[in-house]
């Protein structure tokens, strides 16, 4: 099961915002976050299946898949029905 914070929601909803790939240090930057942080939450939401994460020269590229994108959506809508 996947219990979602704050911060978790903030990097899972900045990935959905873009529809390039991101370099965890700047998902850091944009949620707010530490890179340290968003490396470990990245690695939990690949398993998941919501994040592919690969490598492109030394830098790690996240995108959100399917499945991602759906949960950032429903997140997203339920962050808008709270405030």
């Amino acid at each position: 099961m996947l219990f979602m914070r704050e911060k978790q929601v903030a990097a899972l909803l900045v990935l959905k915002d873009h529809s390039s790939a991101w370099h965890l240090s700047k998902i850091a930057r944009q949620s707010g976050t530490t890179y340290v942080y968003v490396t470990k939450l990245m690695y939990i939401l690949e398993k998941k299946g919501l994040v592919s994460m690969e490598t492109k020269g030394k830098k790690r590229v996240v995108t959100l898949t399917e499945k991602g994108l759906k949960l950032a959506n429903l997140l997203e809508e339920a962050k808008s029905q709270l405030a």
